[in-house]
C-alpha cells in the first residue's frame, strides 16, 4: 500500500518514517508534508491508499484536511498527542489511532488492521461520513480557498464578504478574491453567530467590516465596507441587517 505522512512536526514525521522502515515493507511512503494545505494538494494528486494524519496542526486540523480530499477517500490513521482516554471519544472517525511518540508494536498492530482491507472498508466509509457530517455543523474559524492551483487558509475575520456568482462562491479579502467551496446557505449557518450577516441572496458580509448603511431606492439600502466597496441590501433583509448593526 502507498502511504502519505502529514504532521507539522518534522521530528514526528521522521520517527514514523523510521518505524515504517522497520516493518515488513507492507507500506511504501510516497510523500509527506508539514503543511495541511500543501498536503491536501499532494494527496489528491498522488492518491495514496492510507494517510497518517496529525489531528492538531496550524490553520487546518485533521478533520478539515479530510473534508477537502477527493473521493474515493484514502484510509485515515490519525496520529495524535491525545491520551488514550481522549482517543476513545474519536475512535469512530478513523481506521486507527497512533499516539505520540509512536511505538513500533502499536504501529505493527495498525498495519495488521490495514491488511484486512475488505473487512475495514465499510466501517471506514461510514465513520468518515459521520465525522464529516459533524464537522460541517461546527462554527467556522478558517476558510479553505483556492487561487489558481494553490490552496489558501483564510481567517474568517479577514474576509470582508462572500459572494455567490454564477453558481460559484468567492471570498473577498482586502487584498484578493478567492474561490471557495460550498453554498451561501451553508456558510450562513456556520458563520451566522454575529460575525457575518446575509444582506442579499448573493452576499454574506463580515459585520466588523461594515462602515455605513446608506438608504437607496425603493426601500433598499447599500452597505459601504471598509475597503470602499458598496453592496446592495435586499428589501427583505433590511430589518435583519439593522438588528445586527443595532440600528
Amino acid at each position: 500500500m502507498k502511504a502519505f505522512l502529514v504532521d507539522d512536526e518534522s521530528l514526528a514525521r521522521e520517527r514514523l518514517r523510521s518505524l515504517l522502515d522497520h516493518t515488513d515493507g507492507f507500506l511504501e511512503i510516497i510523500g509527506e508534508s508539514g503543511v495541511a494545505s500543501e498536503a491536501i494538494t499532494e494527496i489528491n494528486h498522488l492518491k495514496p491508499d492510507v494517510v497518517f494524519l496529525d489531528i492538531q496542526m496550524p490553520g487546518l486540523d485533521g478533520f478539515d484536511v479530510i473534508s477537502l480530499l477527493e473521493k474515493p477517500l484514502p484510509y485515515i490513521v490519525f496520529v495524535t498527542a491525545y491520551d488514550q482516554y481522549a482517543i476513545k471519544a474519536f475512535e469512530v472517525f478513523a481506521l486507527d489511532y497512533l499516539t505520540k511518540p509512536v511505538r513500533l508494536e502499536r504501529l505493527q498492530h495498525c498495519l495488521s488492521r490495514l491488511k484486512d482491507l475488505d473487512i475495514m472498508k465499510a466501517s471506514q466509509s461510514k465513520s468518515l461520513d459521520q465525522a464529516l457530517e459533524e464537522q460541517q455543523q461546527k462554527p467556522l474559524h478558517v476558510l479553505t480557498a483556492k487561487k489558481g492551483r494553490n490552496i489558501h487558509v483564510l481567517d474568517v475575520n479577514d474576509v470582508l464578504y462572500i459572494e455567490a456568482k454564477e453558481k460559484l462562491l468567492y471570498a473577498h479579502t482586502p487584498d484578493a478574491k478567492f474561490r471557495i467551496e460550498g453554498t451561501l446557505d451553508a456558510l450562513e449557518h456556520r458563520l451566522g453567530d454575529g460575525r457575518f450577516v446575509r444582506v442579499h441572496r448573493s452576499y454574506l458580509v463580515g459585520v466588523k467590516h461594515i462602515q455605513e448603511l446608506i438608504p437607496w431606492f425603493s426601500g433598499t439600502y447599500e452597505l459601504k465596507l471598509s475597503n470602499g466597496v458598496q453592496l446592495g441590501v435586499s428589501r427583505r433583509r433590511v430589518k435583519e441587517v439593522k438588528e445586527y448593526l443595532g440600528v
